[in-house]
């Protein structure tokens, strides 16, 4: 199976700064999954094969007062495992990593109820992916969770805050092979705080505690599907717009996305400009080379322009200027290694 991918999406924001001689766009970099799934694994099934969560510990729900401290066990949420894969299988199907994605109606009973549920059986692995013409099989196993929630008293106000934690383990079966392909154990910690004039008005702006445990199990779900395949990462990049007369004309390509255009201007600028005009360039140009997909090429001009700025001392150029450019080659060799990752992820071959 060939999986569908893009490179071309990024968002690009550029603002031009009236003193300074770079500013910052923002690109979505895609990241590699963090696990190795064969690619003959074309439909997945996602069931809910976790025992009931038990309270292990009598104090699920921390409540931290002003001089006071409560525990709460009473407020539970049976449909955490459903919630969970719901969302995972919700937002694998957005990747389009898949053919299909499909969410087994039933719940699993596992044999036991007070720990990690046991491997399916190779009859019950068959079955299930049977149904749905499924090679693969990704079972949620276990979870637990838990919520605190605080309030501090400063002068005239209070702040109060909620943390709505989990821990899931997550597990991946080859139908194929009949094997256990992945075990993942995932920590998850969401955050919702409040201001107000009394401890109840600021508590008030914070989310019930089921309704911040429900949210908690579709966060767990989203999060283990960038384990499962390749995600998208908001970054940002340094970009010269000024040390050079063309660099604002070059500038303004690149606020319409005129990557080829402006790379004329700078490759232009580094035949014919001064040492530090070189290095900037050199600069531009592999941003400019990764913004268009072209990693190795990048990486090359990342590596000239730590050349022209090798030789150049303090009163040419600032120490920080020459550590974002290592800085830089060094995120251009990961992403070229990120890439061949990601390239094998999707079955594509060099």
């Amino acid at each position: 199976m060939y999986r569908i991918k893009n490179w071309s999406c990024f968002a690009l924001i550029l603002i031009l700064s009236g003193c300074v001689s770079y500013t910052t766009i923002g690109l979505d970099v895609q990241k590699p999954a963090g696990v190795e799934i064969p690619v003959d694994i074309a439909s997945v099934v996602v069931v809910d094969h976790a025992p009931p969560f038990t309270k292990i510990d009598s104090g699920i729900h921390k409540i931290i007062l002003p001089g006071k401290k409560y525990v709460v066990d009473t407020i539970l949420l049976k449909d955490f495992g459903k919630l969970a894969i719901e969302s995972m299988a919700e937002v694998l199907k957005s990747k389009q990593f898949f053919d299909s994605v499909h969410v087994y109606p039933q719940k699993l009973d596992p044999v036991s109820t007070y720990s990690l549920s046991p491997s399916l059986s190779t009859e019950t692995l068959d079955s299930i992916c049977d149904r749905y013409n499924a090679q693969g099989l990704i079972a949620l196993d276990y979870f637990d969770y838990g919520t605190t929630l605080q309030v501090s008293e400063a002068p005239d106000i209070y702040y109060s805050t909620l943390d709505a934690r989990s821990r899931t383990r997550w597990k991946i079966y080859n139908r194929l092979t009949g094997k256990t392909l992945d075990v993942h154990v995932q920590k998850d910690t969401i955050f919702w705080d409040g201001i107000g004039y009394s401890i109840t008005g600021s508590a008030a702006e914070l989310p019930p505690i089921r309704e911040a445990l429900k949210m908690a199990a579709q966060h767990a779900g989203a999060k283990y599907s960038d384990y499962v395949a390749p995600s998208w990462e908001s970054q940002s990049r340094l970009i010269y717009i000024k040390g050079h007369p063309l660099f604002y004309k070059a500038s303004e390509l690149v606020a319409n996305n005129q990557w080829e255009e402006a790379g004329r201007i700078w490759y232009y600028v580094y035949l014919n400009g001064s040492p530090k005009q070189k290095a900037r360039a050199a600069f531009n140009l592999a941003l400019s080379k990764e913004m268009t997909g072209d990693f190795r090429e990048a990486a090359a001009w990342a590596w000239n322009s730590m050349e022209e700025y090798a030789p150049m001392g303090n009163l040419s150029v600032t120490q920080a200027e020459k550590d974002a450019c290592k800085s830089y080659y060094i995120l251009l060799a990961q992403r070229i290694q990120e890439k061949k990752k990601i390239d094998n992820q999707y079955g594509i071959e060099e």
